[in-house]
């Protein structure tokens, strides 16, 4: 552990052993990087003194020492015995396949083990806000949301992710007569009654605020709640111009359909009563907003 000499030193780049173990095995990939500042006290008050505004920066930039970066948080003794006991669980399995006792060399570490450096990155905001980035989440359609609340992550540090709980209901319902589009069988035995779904939806507008709107702004990803696995997230199904391609358990697309932008089928968008050039196109901000002019379900005026 050693302080930067501010004269001399001004970039320090190191591995941590999570990254080590990937440079071995041929899978460091570097493709973004970002910036930290948990290490700085902006408002000094939070420590109980007090300073005047202008003994800030010069504070935080030439007063206080600056530490070089630890690779990791976590003794290489106790990296080594996690390994050790690892390798003795899988081989002392009797039902263990020998073949498969490779991947507790692959095994991946907990964010405590992978560096727990720092935590939460700097976020760019507009060069025309002097507010923090912010979320703005509008539901367009009508499911159920049950609450909202933020979960703590428990992998030695916490993390406040906001979370929305929402219910979407598909009724099914019998009918009889002829089969329709929304039927999910055939006629029941001898009878002339079917069983039919009334499909729903979810439709949101996401914009995050006070950040500068580029032609792409969003990566959606999904993830499965499993009750032994934890969360594990779900890819999208190949795109093939030529054939069809069976989607898989582990695809998106294999659960239901995730549409975007102009994806989103007109007739959802003229039931919600959102105009469709607010969808057309990502080149300006526009809102999905409700034509004002539509008089559905209200009475007449007199």
């Amino acid at each position: 552990m050693e302080f930067f000499d501010k004269k001399e030193d001004v970039l320090d780049i190191q591995l941590t052993e999570y990254g080590k173990s990937r440079l071995a095995i041929g899978k460091l990939n570097p493709a973004y990087y970002a910036f930290f500042d948990d290490d700085i006290m902006y408002d000094a008050s939070g420590s109980g003194f007090a300073e005047v505004q202008n003994d800030i920066e010069p504070r935080i930039q030439e007063d206080t020492p600056k530490l070089k970066l630890i690779r990791t948080r976590t003794g290489a003794e106790t990296r080594v015995n996690q390994f050790l006991n690892n390798l003795e669980t899988a081989i002392g399995n009797s039902n263990s396949d020998p073949a498969t006792n490779t991947a507790v060399f692959k095994q991946q570490q907990p964010f405590a083990e992978k560096g727990k450096l720092a935590a939460y990155p700097i976020g760019r905001s507009s060069l025309n806000s002097e507010y923090n980035p912010a979320w703005n989440i509008q539901v367009l359609s009508a499911p159920e949301i049950s609450s909202s609340q933020r979960y703590l992550n428990d992998n030695d540090y916490i993390d406040n992710i906001p979370q929305l709980n929402i219910t979407i209901d598909y009724e099914t319902y019998f009918g009889e007569g002829l089969i329709p589009a929304a039927a999910i069988t055939n006629h029941l035995g001898d009878t002339s009654i079917y069983l039919g779904l009334n499909e729903n939806y979810l439709m949101m507008e996401i914009i995050e605020e006070n950040t500068d709107f580029e032609k792409e702004n969003f990566d959606v990803q999904v993830y499965q709640s499993q009750s032994v696995t934890g969360y594990v997230q779900m890819s999208y199904g190949a795109d093939n111009d030529l054939y069809f391609v069976e989607p898989t358990s582990n695809n998106v697309n294999y659960y239901m359909n995730l549409l975007v932008d102009e994806e989103i089928p007109q007739e959802v968008l003229r039931e919600l009563n959102i105009s469709d050039r607010a969808v057309v196109t990502n080149a300006s901000r526009l809102k999905l907003n409700r034509d004002l002019y539509t008089t559905q379900n209200e009475e007449p005026c007199d």
